[in-house]
């Protein structure tokens, strides 16, 4: 766990987040040891923060790769595996096959993309969180957490940006 302790800031507006973001790397405080809490999705970079990269279609390309070899396997598989001939009809039939290699693919390519949210939102975590009811009413907050030897600074200067709101906080339960 990182030295130094959890402090929350209030803002009514986006803009003076961003700034506070900024002037809060410049003190020292990393991107990992600070979180923005908000009732809406602001995106990374009106924050002022790197983009993230999802490994979404990275997880949905794998499924519905692995559905479509699923259905061949299957499909021609099971042909080669016991041969029945059967009148005049091809041993390998193409349109019968479509209908199950598409269900298939799609089923992977749901599956694995349901598990690459899920994986990549770290699972439901049901702890302690910090939290304040004023970010539901449509403010934002920054969390971040804070040397004991810059706290004043931090204060001060988040307060100089607008911030109506700065104080040290303890997580509680939702």
């Amino acid at each position: 766990m990182p030295e130094g302790t959890t402090h929350l800031a209030i803002f009514n507006e986006v803009d003076p987040v961003a700034e506070a973001i900024h002037e809060l790397r410049e003190l020292g405080i990393p991107d990992n040891q600070m979180n923005i809490i908000s009732g809406l999705p602001y995106s990374a970079e009106m924050l002022g923060r790197e983009k993230s990269w999802s490994m979404i279609p990275k997880f949905s390309i794998i499924g519905f790769v692995l559905g479509f070899v699923l259905s061949i396997v299957l499909n021609w598989g099971s042909v080669l595996q016991y041969p029945l001939i059967v009148g005049n009809l091809p041993l390998f039939a193409i349109p019968t096959t479509i209908i199950v290699t598409f269900e298939l693919s799609m089923l992977g390519l749901l599956l694995f993309t349901f598990l690459g949210v899920v994986w990549e939102n770290a699972w439901p975590s049901w702890g302690k969180k910090v939290y304040r009811k004023d970010v539901s009413d449509g403010k934002i907050a920054i969390e971040f957490i804070c040397p004991p030897e810059i706290h004043t600074r931090v204060h001060e200067m988040l307060g100089a940006l607008g911030a109506e709101w700065v104080h040290r906080t303890e997580a509680t339960e939702i």
